[in-house]
C-alpha cells in the first residue's frame, strides 16, 4: 500500500524594507519593500518555482504581498490573503528601534535576553498570542490542502513563533530556532504530524 503524500508547507519571510534595514520595529506597520527587497523576493521566487506550488496564502501586508506576487509570477500558483499571517502587533512601539523601547521601557533588555514573553506595548500582542493566531492559520492552511504543496508568506517572528507551536515544540523553540532572513524558506512536510525539513534556506547573493 503506497503511503499518502505529504502536505508540504513552505515559509517564506517577506523581503527587505527599509524599516529592516534601520533596525526598525514594524509589527503590524504597513511598510513596503525596498528594492533590495524587490531583488529577493524576485531570487526566491525563482527558486520557489521548483517545487511546482499548488497555491500562495500571504499576509495582507504590502511587504508579504508584495513578495508573494512575485511568487505568483513566477510559479503561475493562485494566491489568497490570510490577515491571520500578519506579523505580531507591537502598537505605539511601531517605527521605534530597539534602543528606543528599552529606553522608554527598564526592562525590556532583559526580558529579551531570558526569553520573557511580554506584551508589545499596552495595545500589542504577546509572542505567544500572535504564536497562537499563525500557528492556527498554518494547521488550516494544511488542512485544506493535502497531498499538496503551498507556500505560505508572512513575517519574521510570527512566522518563527507559529512554527514552533504547529511542530509540537512550544514558545522554547522560538529562541532554538533563531531568526528568519528576509526572503529566507522554511520547509515543513505534514502527515500525521508535523516535520521540520529545512529552516531559514536564502538564495545566494550574486557579488
Amino acid at each position: 500500500m503506497t503511503a499518502a503524500a505529504p502536505t508540504r508547507l513552505i515559509l517564506v519571510r517577506h523581503g527587505q524594507t527599509d524599516a529592516n534595514a534601520g533596525g526598525r520595529m514594524q509589527g503590524q506597520q504597513d511598510v513596503p519593500l525596498n528594492d533590495t527587497g524587490r531583488h529577493q523576493a524576485a531570487a526566491v521566487a525563482a527558486r520557489l518555482a521548483g517545487f511546482e506550488p499548488d497555491g500562495i496564502v500571504t499576509s495582507d501586508l504590502s511587504r508579504a504581498a508584495a513578495t508573494a506576487d512575485a511568487i505568483h509570477a513566477a510559479t503561475g500558483a493562485p494566491l489568497t490573503t490570510d490577515p491571520q499571517l500578519r506579523e505580531i502587533h507591537i502598537g505605539s512601539w511601531q517605527g521605534k528601534t530597539a534602543a528606543q523601547v528599552a529606553a522608554e521601557n527598564p526592562w525590556y533588555t532583559e526580558a529579551i535576553r531570558t526569553g520573557a514573553d511580554f506584551r508589545r506595548s499596552e495595545t500589542g500582542e504577546t509572542s505567544h498570542e500572535a504564536a497562537t493566531r499563525v500557528a492556527e492559520a498554518l494547521r488550516g492552511i494544511a488542512a485544506s490542502r493535502p497531498g499538496v504543496t503551498a507556500v505560505v508568506v508572512g513575517h519574521g517572528w510570527a512566522l518563527r513563533g507559529g512554527l514552533g507551536l504547529a511542530l509540537g515544540l512550544g514558545m522554547e523553540a522560538f529562541h532554538v530556532l533563531g531568526g528568519l532572513w528576509n526572503c529566507s524558506w522554511s520547509v515543513v512536510d505534514i502527515t500525521d504530524r508535523w516535520r521540520l525539513i529545512s529552516y531559514n534556506n536564502v538564495v545566494p547573493r550574486a557579488d
